[in-house]
């Protein structure tokens, strides 16, 4: 999924370290750590690149000032091997204590029930009160609360300032969405070709899919019953259709990069690399990348605007970065008091600058008193209000099919009609098999 294929790239050095504090006044409510022995906590994270995983050893050592009793040996891992880990430690008893947890890799951790079930303890309805809903219920499964989110990831459109200025086409607004066949009249200025060769192409479409899916939705359609632990696929209806066939257009039409060359070819793997290889007028960004753009004073060369919509209609799909705490845990308590406190307003604006949208309700509120560039906030919060998630499944083979359907529908070797329908019935019998 984009957030995975984002942080594959990332993500590049391993990074494991102790952090220690010093001895200043716990606070936050219910604390249980004022007194007694000193505990140490193993914490497991993906990288974000040296300076956002410095930044969050830095976040971690605030805690520890906080709660002089606890320390944390956090382990900062590359995408792939971070979760390689979990996996084998999971499965051998020996995980962390405190868990990161990224939507797109939750389902079959909470499918085997790996992490505790928040709601028992202490404190959690008290808790849970400033999380934003929409972020929670992507933390829940069968009834049961196994992390608290700490970020919500929500997509924008950016775009290269330079290359829409050439091409004679007017800056997106950024708060009100470009309608999907405004955005295609759009995307034929900026398509070049030479010599019978395209040399540049309107959008990057990796890490912005399952784009397939918002196009369905903002046609009117359903993909799932449910796209958290779906049980049925729904999307092979007139609706469904449409939005595959908008999906295709974008390649058969030759406005995006084609299907194949997405991460390879000369054009970027999506995100600001894309755009700056001035060869991709439009590709992803979001508040993970605000940080990047701000160092790199990219302010007047990047712009955003939420993803396109379709009849009046908007959909943002996203999911949300959480914490859990590890089942085989002999800390639960202290673990506990860590979450509470990645959830409270400060901690949570400290988390926002490293990452992703705030969950806390407050720091969400706030997000144009402390965000930057500032100039991208109103846009984000805009599309935050259209938050939906992308599907959470323990079904590996569910995404499979997708791998291997997708492509032959962005070739045109298969027609929306026959694409629809493959992908629910496969879909349907990879639902119904075993995890």
């Amino acid at each position: 999924m984009s957030r995975r294929r984002f942080l594959m790239n990332s993500g590049k050095a391993a990074l494991s370290m102790s952090v220690a504090g010093s001895v200043l006044a716990a606070c936050g409510s219910d604390d249980s750590s004022s007194g007694g022995e000193s505990v140490t906590l193993t914490y497991g994270w993906w990288s974000n690149g040296p300076v956002k995983d410095n930044a969050m050893l830095a976040w971690i050592k605030e805690f520890e000032k906080t709660h002089p009793n606890i320390k944390i040996k956090a382990e900062i891992l590359p995408w792939g091997n971070y979760w390689s880990k979990l996996q084998t430690t999971v499965a051998g008893g020996n995980a962390y204590d405190i868990i990161g947890m990224a939507g797109s890799q939750a389902a079959p951790y909470y499918e085997q029930e790996a992490l505790y079930d928040l709601s028992t303890l202490p404190g959690y309805q008290d808790v849970v009160k400033a999380l934003k809903p929409e972020a929670m219920s992507l933390c829940s499964w069968n009834g049961k609360q196994f992390t608290l989110p700490v970020g919500m990831y929500v997509p924008l459109l950016g775009y290269n300032k330079d290359l829409l200025k050439k091409a004679g086409v007017p800056f997106p607004d950024p708060v009100k969405p470009m309608s999907f066949d405004e955005f295609k009249a759009i995307a034929k200025k900026l398509v070049k070709q030479e010599n019978g060769k395209y040399t540049q192409y309107a959008i990057n479409i990796n890490n912005l899919d399952p784009l397939w899916t918002m196009l369905i939705e903002l046609e009117g359609g359903q993909v799932y019953d449910n796209p958290v632990n779906p049980k049925k696929l729904l999307l092979n209806s007139p609706q469904g259709i449409k939005g595959l066939a908008d999906w295709q257009s974008l390649y058969t039409e030759h406005l995006a990069v084609p299907f194949t060359e997405q991460v390879n070819g000369p054009w970027g793997t999506g995100d600001i690399d894309s755009l700056l290889t001035e060869k991709v007028a439009f590709a992803r960004v979001g508040a993970f990348t605000f940080a990047q753009i701000e160092q790199q004073k990219l302010q007047d060369k990047i712009g955003a605007t939420p993803i396109f919509g379709i009849n009046g209609k908007q959909v943002t799909l996203g999911n949300a970065n959480s914490f859990g705490i590890y089942q085989g845990s002999q800390h639960v308590n202290e673990a506990w008091e860590f979450i509470k406190w990645v959830t409270q307003t400060e901690p949570n604006k400290t988390y926002a600058k490293l990452s992703d949208v705030p969950t806390n309700v407050t720091a969400f509120n706030q997000m144009s008193d402390y965000l930057t560039p500032k100039q991208y906030v109103p846009t984000l919060t805009e599309a935050a209000k259209y938050f939906k998630p992308i599907v959470m499944t323990p079904h590996q083979k569910l995404l499979d099919e997708y791998t291997n359907i997708l492509p032959d529908l962005a070739s045109g070797k298969l027609s929306p009609e026959q694409a629809a329908q493959q992908m629910e019935q496969k879909g349907n019998a990879a639902l119904s098999s075993a995890s």
